[in-house]
C-alpha cells in the first residue's frame, strides 16, 4: 500500500519531468517548499501537471490552490481505485494509459525483492512518474524495508564517498555509459541495476570492472511491468515466475498467473528453455532515447510538415555518434541550410527535448546504396 509520501514523491518528479520537457528548469528542485513552487510554476506546465495527474490517479481533472491539496486528493483516489495509471505516446502522438493495480505491483515486488536481498539502501537516479523508477524507487524499498536516497543523475560526482556497501543504485544505460566515460568506481558491495532498454555488454561489463559486486537488468515496459531479469553480459533474460508464457502462436505470449488475458512481449524476442528469453526487435518501430520511447516515423512526419522540407528520414545515431536521433534532410527549391534555426525552432513546437534530432544533414536526394536501398547516412 503506497502511503501519503509515495504520492507526494510521484507528484514532485512529475513536476520536474515537466519542467525539463518544457526546458523551463531541467534543475529545479522542490524538497524546501512545494507549495512555494507549485505558485511560482509556468501557467501552461501547471495545467499539463493537473492533467496528468488527473490521468495518474483516476479522478476527473480539476485545479488545485495548493501542492498539498493536489497531493491529497491524488492519495485519496489511489486509496479508492487501488491502482496507478502510467502515461506513454504512440507512434501518433496520443497518450495511452496502462494501469497497473496494487496486487500486480506487489507480485512484481515480491519478485524483485528476492533478486536484491539484503540490500541496505535504494539509491534512485530515475524519476518515479514512470514505471521503472515508480518500481524500484517507490515500492521496492517498501517491499524491502530498507530507505530510498534520490540523487541527481549527473555522473560526475563524488561516488565513492556518496554510495556506501550494501546500496542498490538504480540508474538507466545512458547514465551508466557516461558514468564509465568519469572513471568512476564503486565502493565494495554495491549492485548497479538498469533497465528501460538493453544495456550493452561492453558497458556491463564496465561497470562490473568499476567495481560492481553485481549487476541487475530487468527487461519489461510501461505496458507490461516487468517481464525478465539477468545479471552477466552476453547472457538470457529469466522471466520472473508471477508469469505464464505460451509459445502456441507465432510470437510468444505472456500472462500474469493471477489473471485471464495473454498479451504479446513487448519486443519480438527468442523463448529458450520456456523460461528464458532475448528480444531481438521492437513490434512499434520505437527506439530508447535516455530511457523514451520515442518514434522516428512521428518525427519525421513533424519535420515533413516545415515548408522548407521536401523529404527527411530520422534514426537512431550509430553508437560511436551518440544516444540521439539524426535527421537527413532533403530541402524544397529555394530553402538553403541557413534555415536550420527556424526548422529547429518549428519542431520545438511539436516535438519533446528526447523525440527533437541532434544532428541535422543536407543533401540533394536522400541516401541510397548501389542497389537504390536506402542507407545510413
Amino acid at each position: 500500500m503506497l502511503n501519503r509520501n509515495d504520492i507526494s514523491r510521484i507528484l514532485n518528479d512529475l513536476f520536474r519531468t515537466e519542467l525539463a520537457t518544457g526546458q523551463t528548469d531541467s534543475l529545479a528542485v522542490f524538497d524546501v517548499d512545494n507549495d512555494q513552487v507549485w505558485k511560482s510554476l509556468p501557467e501552461d506546465i501547471k495545467l499539463i501537471c493537473e492533467e496528468k495527474s488527473a490521468l495518474i490517479f483516476g479522478y476527473m481533472m480539476r485545479s488545485f490552490s495548493s501542492f498539498e491539496r493536489m497531493t491529497d486528493y491524488a492519495y485519496a483516489s489511489y486509496l479508492k481505485n487501488q491502482q496507478i495509471n502510467f502515461l506513454m505516446k504512440d507512434a501518433a502522438g496520443a497518450t495511452k494509459i496502462y494501469t497497473h493495480t496494487t496486487n500486480m505491483v506487489w507480485d512484481e515486488s515480491r519478485a524483485l525483492s528476492v533478486l536484491f536481498k539484503p540490500a541496505n539502501r535504494i539509491v534512485s537516479l530515475v524519476p518515479t512518474n514512470y514505471f521503472y523508477g515508480f518500481m524500484f524507487a517507490v515500492i521496492l524499498p517498501h517491499a524491502l524495508q530498507i530507505p530510498v536516497v534520490t540523487l541527481p543523475a549527473l555522473p560526475v560526482q563524488s561516488w565513492q564517498t556518496l554510495l556506501q556497501s550494501g546500496d542498490v543504485v538504480i540508474g538507466i544505460p545512458l547514465f551508466w555509459n557516461y558514468w564509465l566515460r568519469g572513471n568512476n568506481h564503486f565502493p565494495t558491495g554495491v549492485c548497479a541495476v538498469s533497465s528501460t532498454e538493453l544495456c550493452p555488454d561492453s558497458t556491463v561489463t564496465g561497470l562490473l570492472n568499476a567495481g560492481a559486486e553485481r549487476f541487475i537488468e530487468i527487461y519489461g515496459s510501461t505496458q507490461t511491468g516487468s517481464v525478465a531479469w539477468r545479471e552477466k553480459p552476453n547472457s538470457l533474460f529469466e522471466i520472473f515466475p508471477f508469469w505464464d508464457i505460451s509459445l502456441k502462436e507465432k510470437e510468444p505470449l505472456l500472462r500474469r498467473a493471477h489473471l485471464n488475458f495473454w498479451q504479446h512481449l513487448p519486443d519480438h524476442a527468442a523463448i529458450k528453455n520456456e523460461r528464458f528469453l532475448y528480444p531481438t526487435t521492437r513490434f512499434d518501430t520505437g527506439v530508447k532515447i535516455a530511457g523514451i520511447t520515442v518514434y522516428p516515423k512521428r518525427v519525421e512526419a513533424a519535420l515533413s510538415s516545415h515548408p522548407a522540407v521536401k523529404a527527411c528520414r530520422v534514426r537512431l545515431m550509430r553508437p560511436e555518434e551518440g544516444n540521439r536521433l539524426k535527421a537527413f534532410i532533403v530541402l524544397n527549391e529555394g530553402f538553403g541550410p541557413e534555415q536550420i534555426g527556424e526548422i529547429r525552432s518549428y519542431l520545438n513546437q511539436y516535438l519533446t527535448a528526447h523525440e527533437m534530432p541532434r544532428t541535422f544533414t543536407f543533401g540533394e536526394m536522400l541516401p541510397t546504396g548501389e542497389t537504390g536501398k536506402e542507407t545510413d547516412w
